[in-house]
C-alpha cells in the first residue's frame, strides 16, 4: 500500500488517539479527586467548577457556531449540590449531512482544545515567565514518527514540569493562575454527553479523512506538505493537552493528600 497513505493514516490517528485517551485519563483524575475532595469539603468541593465548567461549555459553543449549527439553549454555570455538580449543557441543531456530522463530533471535542487554550491566555497574562518556559517546551519537541511516541510523550512532561520553579511561589500572580487554570484544567474532560455527541460524527470524520488521504497519496508533493502539517500538529497538540494533564496531576494528588492528612 502506498507509504504517503499510511504515514497519513498514522497522524490522523495519533491526533484522534490523543483527543480520546487525554480526555478519559483526565475524567478518570478529575473524577478521583472531587471524590477525595468531597469528603472533607462537601459542596464546597464543586466551587471551583464555576470557573472551569462555562469555559468548557464555551468550547462546545465555539464548535457549534463555526460548523453553522443551530444554538438552542445555553447554560453555562452548573448547579451544585453536596455530592456532585452538573447541569450545564449547550443544545444545539446541528445541519444535515456530511457538515452535521462534522459538527457533533468536533463540539463533542471542543472542550479538549478550548481549555487547554484558555490556559495558555492565563499563563500569557498572568506568569510570562512560566509561559516563556513553557514556549521553549513546545519549540523543541521533535517531530513525532511512529518510533518515539512515547519519547515524546516522557520529554513534553519532563519538559513542563521542569519549567515549574520553587521561586515562583513567591508570587500572587503564579498562585493566582493555579486558582483559575486547575479548574479549567478540570474540564478538559469528555463526559458521556461529549463522547454521545462526538461518536454520531467519528464514523463519518474517520471514513472523510480516509478517503482524503487515498485522494492525497496520488499526489506526492501535496502529501508530504500535508504529513508534514498532521505531524507538526499532532505535536501541538500532544504539547497542550499535557499542559492541561500537569494540572489534573496536581489536582489529583493535592486531593489524596486532603483525603489522608485531613
Amino acid at each position: 500500500m502506498n507509504e504517503y497513505f499510511l504515514t497519513y493514516c498514522f497522524y490522523v490517528g495519533l491526533l484522534l488517539t490523543l483527543l480520546i485517551v487525554f480526555g478519559f485519563g483526565f475524567h478518570w483524575l478529575v473524577i478521583s479527586g472531587w471524590k477525595n475532595f468531597s469528603k472533607r469539603f462537601g459542596a464546597y468541593a464543586f466551587v471551583p467548577r464555576l470557573i472551569g465548567t462555562p469555559v468548557h461549555e464555551i468550547g462546545h459553543l465555539i464548535f457549534a457556531v463555526l460548523t453553522g449549527s443551530k444554538v438552542k439553549r445555553v447554560k453555562l454555570f452548573p448547579k451544585i449540590t453536596r455530592q456532585n455538580s452538573g447541569g450545564a449543557f449547550v443544545e444545539f441543531t446541528p445541519k444535515k449531512g456530511l457538515l452535521g456530522s462534522l459538527s457533533c463530533f468536533l463540539c463533542g471535542i471542543g472542550p479538549m482544545i478550548f481549555c487547554p487554550s484558555v490556559i495558555m491566555v492565563l499563563m500569557y497574562e498572568l506568569t510570562p515567565t512560566l509561559f516563556q518556559s513553557i514556549l521553549s517546551v513546545f519549540s523543541h519537541v521533535s517531530i513525532i514518527d511512529k518510533d518515539n511516541v512515547w519519547d515524546v510523550i516522557l520529554n513534553v512532561l519532563q519538559g513542563f514540569f521542569g519549567s515549574f520553579h520553587v521561586n515562583m511561589l513567591e508570587e500572587w500572580r503564579f498562585w493566582f493562575f493555579l486558582v483559575l487554570a486547575i479548574p479549567i484544567a478540570n474540564e478538559c474532560v469528555l463526559s458521556g454527553a461529549d463522547i454521545k455527541n462526538a461518536g454520531k460524527g467519528f464514523l463519518m470524520l474517520v471514513l472523510l479523512l480516509v478517503a482524503g488521504g487515498f485522494v492525497l497519496s496520488f499526489f506526492p508533493e501535496v502529501s508530504a506538505i500535508v504529513i508534514l502539517g498532521l505531524a507538526k500538529a499532532a505535536g501541538l497538540l500532544l504539547c497542550v493537552l499535557s499542559l492541561a494533564l500537569v494540572f489534573n496531576i496536581i489536582y489529583f494528588f493535592t486531593g489524596k493528600m486532603v483525603s489522608l492528612f485531613l
